[in-house]
Parts: structure tokens; sequence; C-alpha cells
């Protein structure tokens, strides 16, 4: 169809002509558009007044800082997976929880022999998740330096306890613990293998003395910053929780789990964790 009152495109007079969308008159109002198959946007040229332009695009003369300068888009944020809580907020409004997401399945008893002691396999791995008053996911960085897990034994059943770890950094010669190696853990922020950014405490060195089953408790407190030693009888206890039942073999019987693929993320992302697995040989 023949455009009679609209110039070409020319960088002289400022008008151009785009071709209509096809889509474009099912989105529009009810009153019949011109039986064009052109719409008409207009632009200023550099003589015009800049206060008369009511459309921008690539094509037209304008700078793109002038067009970002008079453009009403603000693009928006994507909002943060978890939310950092206010300096200013409670502590004791929010509530704490402890999640086991990789339990051990073995280890070797170690008797007397330290230097020869093997770790539990997998490493134990705990999630912590801290909630506002309204339900949402915070992280607590002005508390997370305080805050810590520690490890105690339990028997196979859960219903009787072994061993507090209450010999963390004391002298244990006249009654050598069951439970042995590094037992307390502070926070670390990691992603997990869905790519969410998360609060975990990681037990990667833990022994056991003798053989038998058990169940390991791991208790998260808040430490006095004016008095951080001693976790047993100073600190706020904030969460609890236990780990599934696993077995202490001989040394002889023992072979180490595979590592699982949330210990080999996490060993990426810089976490200092060991691993003892060794394929059989057979």
């Amino acid at each position: 169809m023949e455009v009679k009152r609209f110039s070409s495109p020319s960088p002289s007079n400022g008008h151009y002509l785009y071709p209509r969308s096809p889509t474009s008159s099912s989105s529009s109002s009810s009153h019949p558009s011109p039986a064009s198959p052109f719409n008409v946007a207009l632009f200023s040229s550099s003589s015009s007044n800049s206060s008369t332009s009511s459309y921008s695009s690539p094509s037209s003369q304008h700078s793109t800082a002038e067009l970002s300068a008079t453009s009403p888009y603000v693009p928006a944020r994507p909002h943060p997976r978890i939310q950092i809580s206010s300096l200013l907020a409670d502590t004791q409004t929010r509530s704490y929880h402890l999640e086991i997401v990789q339990n051990p399945h073995r280890t070797a008893e170690f008797g007397m022999a330290y230097l020869s002691r093997v770790p539990l396999t997998p490493p134990i791995i705990a999630r912590l998740i801290v909630r506002d008053p309204s339900g949402n996911s915070v992280v607590p960085e002005a508390e997370l330096p305080f805050l810590v897990a520690h490890l105690s034994l339990f028997s196979g059943d859960g219903m009787t306890s072994l061993d507090t770890g209450s010999y963390i950094g004391q002298n244990a010669a006249q009654t050598p613990p069951l439970l042995y190696g590094h037992l307390v853990a502070t926070v670390e922020q990691l992603e997990d293998l869905q790519g969410n950014m998360g609060l975990f405490f990681l037990f990667s060195d833990v022994s056991i003395r003798t053989r038998g089953r058990y169940q390991l408790g791991i208790t998260l407190s808040r430490i006095s910053n004016s008095n951080p030693s001693g976790l047993s009888n100073h600190g706020t206890i904030l969460a609890q929780t236990r780990t599934a039942p696993f077995e202490a073999v001989a040394l002889a019987e023992y072979t180490a789990a595979p590592p699982t693929r949330l210990t080999q993320s996490f060993i990426r992302q810089g976490a200092r964790m060991s691993t003892m697995y060794q394929p059989n040989r057979s």
C-alpha cells in the first residue's frame, strides 16, 4: 500500500517508518487502526526540541548516555536467595536449626595408636538454617564468628551418652576419651550441589577409640566474646541434632567409604576436608 502522508526515512527530517508487528493488532484497543502496514515513530533531530520526543531507538542520533538519562526504565535487581540480616536485629528473636546433610558410614577403632587412627567417612556435614521472626532464612553476619558446633558421642540407639566432648583442650591422660579428633567446627559459607549458598559445619577428622555402633550428637552454641573457652561450661546452646548410626570396626576390616559429590564440591570450593578412600585392589 502506498504511503503518501509521510516522507521516506531520512536523517535530515528525523522521521522513520517501522513495520508493524504482526501481533500488535491483537493486543491493541478496540478502536480500528489505520489501514496502513506501518507505524510511525517520531524522533527528534539534533535541531528539534528534545522535549517533544516520545520514543527512542538505537537508530536515533541521540547518544546512549542521553537515552539512559531520560529513560524511565530501571532494571530490577534479582533478590538474594539468602537475606543478610540487620545488625540491629535481636538475636533472641531468631531461630536456629541444624540439619545433617551427610552422615558418616564407618570408621576403624584406633585403640591407643593415635598416629594410625583413621577418620569417619564420609565426613560429617551439617547445615545451619537461621530464620527471623517472619520465617525468612537470614545470614547473621555479625553473629557468625561466635557460632560453633561441637560433637558428642552416643550409643547406637541414642539412649546413652558416652562422650560429651568435654576433653577438648584438656589433659585426658587419666581417662582416654572415646571420641577423638577435631570435634569443634566454625561456620563455613559454601554452595551446595544445587548452587545455593548455605551455612555449613564440617567434621572431617573424627575418630573412635573402640569398635561398636554409635551415633554422634551435634550441638550449636553461641560463645561469649568475653569468655570464648570451655564449650561445656560457657555459651548458649541454640540447636542440637544427631547423625544416623554408624559402625567402628577393627582396622583390618576397615574400608573407607568413597568420597561423595558434596565432599568433592566443597573441596573444590576451598574447604579443608580429608578423604581416606582407597579402592579395593582385589
